[in-house]
């Protein structure tokens, strides 16, 4: 008898930003906020696709990104990234987001976000923001 693994169907980036212990949160037309996102295209390098989501999101560009593990939720396998940002930064809606906002961690409630977004939450992402080492490296090592 041959036994078959779950393995994810879609792979995503997501990607936490940061401002002055605010992350930011972003929504489009008829959804909940989220944390910036998109689909990995084929063979493409999920570096490669968290810049483009920001860019193509946000209208920023940024140099700063940290891949800080991997995250399954459901059927989508999440590379989860970093970035901070400086005081001032404007950021400027992009494709499909019809409102951005930025909201201090300890305000993030799980029923003001999409089901993915808050099961990410769950996974107390808060200390990525807050660069807790421990925190990430049991978020790289928690895939299923």
């Amino acid at each position: 008898m041959s036994v078959i693994k779950h393995r994810p169907t879609k792979a995503k980036v997501t990607i936490i930003c940061s401002r002055n212990g605010q992350v930011l949160l972003v929504r489009r037309k008829g959804a909940k906020w989220k944390f910036p996102s998109g689909l990995l295209a084929t063979g493409e390098a999920p570096i490669v696709a968290a810049a483009r989501e920001v860019w193509k999101a946000l209208a920023l560009r940024c140099s700063g990104l940290n891949g800080v593990g991997t995250i399954e939720v459901g059927n989508v396998l999440h590379h989860i990234f970093t970035t901070d940002f400086a005081d001032g930064c404007s950021v400027s809606l992009g494709t499909g987001i019809v409102a951005c906002k930025w909201i201090g961690w300890e305000d993030l409630s799980s029923t003001m976000l999409k089901p993915t977004a808050a099961a990410l939450l769950s996974r107390d992402l808060s200390a990525l923001i807050h660069g807790d080492q421990p925190a990430a490296s049991q978020l790289a090592s928690n895939t299923n």
